[in-house]
């Protein structure tokens, strides 16, 4: 074994470790509350929500609200690491401009009037505008990357320059239709790929993300039009999977359907769109908590998206166990204020799992990615012992406001899986077995986590070639990840 673990461990804040802990699945929920208006509703309290799985009532154990706000983060001690960096970015929003799926007729007209559009945002932060290129490859015209964005917004708001972006973008973008796409079957797979490389991008950002995606559309149902077979196809199965990717990403999907009104495929039905895709693109909306198609407005549905964005609840419950039995469960989010109209997605496939196998995929993905992730805020240090500099103490301080601290009772509770890993300069990886934590607080105690975060402090011996070590953890309530890595020179 390249390292071992140190006898000596304190955890900070009530956090218990336990041999053989329940692996219970909370089922969390966004929700985004409005008035009549469409303004958002921001005082909502616990015991004005209702939810039914299946038809059967829940009990929330798990309420947050969140907003765009943001906090000033405390400045780093020195030695000090975060991974917060990007993940501060407030309500994000992203436009993805589908060329893959648009009729060539109206990519340019389409083009216009998202110009016209951005050229009048001045509050620019936490907004980002893509293009689904004819190969199946996301264009950024103002992207995620953080180096890129910040120069492209040097001299001021990012969308003062929408046109000069939207052409050289575009130039990208355009050429002749690989032959491939023209199987109907080949395009919908390379877009179901492109959205989830989306989800994949923002799942790097806290809190709910919304996509205003400018389509028109792709299939519900192909019937019996399957290329090469001629056998029935529908794609609810695919696209349920779909929605759970971004779920588990936070992603809500706005649609904005650009097919010309009278044109073949105006009404949703056969085209070189397919049959159905206004139904595919509501029942997308419906599934991740987004807004159906509103139409061909693309200002209104970006500055929805954005309005909403803004203010979202979080809820969660616990199903009963036998309620994991690999069938997809509706669900059903109401409000007993009168006036308030919710938006959240309408079920979920209930995956029956082994214990230990979400948060296994999650760790491994981790330790084979470039970058670090930010769903759960993190901040480390590293210190080496004064008699034997190969013995260190990795100190991590997990963001209590981005894990699940569930009710019960009086108490509080939650589950982190924290692993380490150790990287080599020859490219060499190898770290522990997950370790399972349990979070159990009163309300005092959780008051002080959600407010100056989580402590965990693991000692671990080094061999020769450490080059960084990275803490990952996760949140078995919502499924959410953080890594931290740190360079071994921090010592």
């Amino acid at each position: 074994m390249l390292w071992r673990l140190a006898l000596a461990q304190i955890l900070l804040l009530a956090l218990v470790r336990a041999d053989a802990p329940a692996d219970a699945r909370l089922v969390d929920i966004s929700v985004v509350a409005v008035d009549g208006s469409g303004q958002p509703v921001t005082d909502l309290k616990p015991d004005e929500f209702r939810i039914t799985d299946a038809g059967k009532n829940q009990q929330i154990v798990y309420f947050r609200h969140t907003d765009a706000k943001l906090q000033t983060p405390q400045p780093l001690a020195p030695g000090e690491y975060s991974n917060g960096g990007r993940a501060n970015a407030p309500h994000v929003t992203l436009m993805l401009f589908d060329f893959l799926n648009q009729q060539f007729n109206t990519r340019a007209l389409v083009a216009n009037q998202i110009v016209q559009q951005l050229a009048k945002v001045e509050d620019s932060e936490g907004l980002f505008l893509y293009i689904l290129g004819l190969d199946g490859k996301v264009i950024p015209v103002h992207g995620l990357d953080a180096e890129t964005a910040a120069s492209q917004e040097s001299a001021g708001p990012w969308t003062h320059q929408i046109k000069t972006l939207m052409d050289n973008a575009m130039k990208a973008a355009q050429g002749v239709r690989p032959v491939a796409t023209e199987d109907i079957n080949v395009r919908i797979g390379m877009t179901f790929e492109a959205l989830e490389a989306v989800a994949a991008q923002l799942a790097g950002f806290r809190g709910r993300k919304n996509v205003v995606w400018i389509t028109d559309g792709i299939p519900l149902d192909l019937g019996g039009r399957s290329s090469g077979t001629g056998e029935h196809v529908d794609f609810i199965p695919q696209l349920r999977l779909l929605s759970e990717r971004f779920d588990r990403s936070e992603v809500a999907i706005y649609p904005v359907r650009q097919v010309n009104l009278g044109s073949a495929g105006s009404d949703g039905e056969a085209d070189s769109t397919g049959m159905g895709s206004v139904e595919f693109l509501n029942e997308l909306a419906g599934l991740t908590g987004g807004r159906q198609d509103a139409g061909k407005d693309i200002g209104k549905s970006l500055e929805q998206a954005r309005r909403d964005v803004s203010s979202s609840y979080q809820l969660g419950y616990f199903p009963p166990e036998n309620n994991w039995d690999g069938k997809f469960h509706n669900l059903r989010i109401t409000c007993t204020r009168k006036g308030v109209k919710l938006q959240a997605r309408t079920g979920y496939y209930a995956w029956q799992e082994d214990q230990g196998a979400r948060a296994g995929r999650a760790i491994s993905a981790m330790v084979a990615s470039q970058t670090d992730a930010a769903e759960i805020g993190l901040r480390g240090s590293l210190t080496a012992d004064a008699g034997n500099p190969d013995q260190v103490r990795v100190e991590l301080r997990i963001e209590g406001n981005d894990v699940v601290l569930a009710q019960d009772g009086d108490k509080f509770a939650g589950q982190l899986r924290i692993a380490f890993v150790l990287y080599h300069k020859d490219g060499r990886s190898a770290g522990l077995p997950v370790i399972p934590a349990e979070l159990k607080y009163d309300a005092a105690q959780k008051d002080k986590a959600l407010r100056e975060g989580i402590g965990f402090r693991e000692d671990l011996t080094l061999d020769d070639g450490a080059a960084r070590i990275r803490a990952i953890v996760f949140d078995q309530g919502s499924g959410a990840v953080g890594s931290l890595t740190i360079p071994v020179a921090a010592r």
